[in-house]
């Protein structure tokens, strides 16, 4: 009797031991899509004890699978770091998975570099020092990062936080995409050699509008070749985003770019 009783429990065991396991994989099957991997990432406190705004959790994605461009890069890989607009400031970052622009490289048919993708999250304006902090960190734990092929990509607020944080930092990047944005001209002396991609609708505020073409011709006059700019017709800030997905080269043009100058 006893020996019966052992082997239903051991059955029991087993079955629940087996749909553990398989659901163990299916939410690591869940954190792939395409070539890219998912990674929740915290920052240790002693570095985001300092963080104005920035959350301490960052969505960090990995590629699955590369093939280096020689033997000497050890298969490093570009990063790609988004900025979120003000919309992306609320609620916990992981109802962000997969969303926003990180979709486009998980597409089929879609063809880029296998590339390391980071999304941070900002509970209000992004500050260059917080996010200094924080890339350092990412670069420092992820040596299959290249640092010489960082970009920064962001839209609104996330615009302007590029442009900002680019502006407090312009050798940390090979190239920046900031868009409907008002642009601080404080320290842009320091941007000239900096690739520069900045778009914005031409109905959208006439801050933004005004601004970025005064940012291209200062940056012109100060010597720059290249900086650039896209105007949408006819878009607003809302409609412009859907305009700025249709444009095509943009990661092309990103990826063109490294370091050193």
């Amino acid at each position: 009797m006893k020996s019966r009783t052992a082997l239903a429990i051991g059955l029991i065991l087993s079955l629940v031991l087996c749909n553990s396991s398989e659901a163990q994989v299916k939410r690591n099957v869940g954190d792939v899509r395409g070539n890219l991997r998912l990674e929740v990432v915290t920052v240790p406190n002693d570095i985001s004890g300092s963080f104005e705004r920035l959350n301490p959790q960052v969505l960090l994605y990995h590629p699955v699978s590369s093939k280096p461009e020689k033997k000497s890069d050890l298969e490093k890989n570009p990063l790609l770091v988004f900025l979120h607009g003000s919309g992306g400031a609320n609620g916990n970052i992981e109802r962000f998975k997969w969303k926003g622009d990180v979709k486009r490289f998980t597409a089929r048919g879609v063809e880029y570099p296998a590339s390391h993708i980071l999304v941070p999250q900002s509970k209000g304006h992004w500050d260059p020092a917080s996010l200094n902090k924080m890339l350092d960190y990412v670069l420092k734990k992820n040596p299959s990062i290249d640092p010489n092929r960082v970009y920064c990509i962001g839209y609104s607020m996330g615009g302007k936080g590029t442009w900002e944080w680019a502006m407090a930092s312009p050798d940390r990047f090979a190239a920046i995409v900031p868009k409907a944005f008002i642009p601080d001209m404080s320290g842009i002396a320091g941007m000239v050699e900096l690739p520069i991609w900045a778009m914005v609708g031409t109905r959208d505020s006439r801050p933004r509008v005004d601004g970025i073409r005064a940012m291209e011709k200062r940056l012109k006059e100060l010597g720059s070749k290249v900086v650039k700019t896209t105007f949408f017709e006819g878009a607003n800030h809302g409609s412009a985003g859907g305009e700025i997905k249709k444009l095509e080269g943009v990661y092309e043009w990103v990826f063109s770019h490294k370091l050193p100058r």
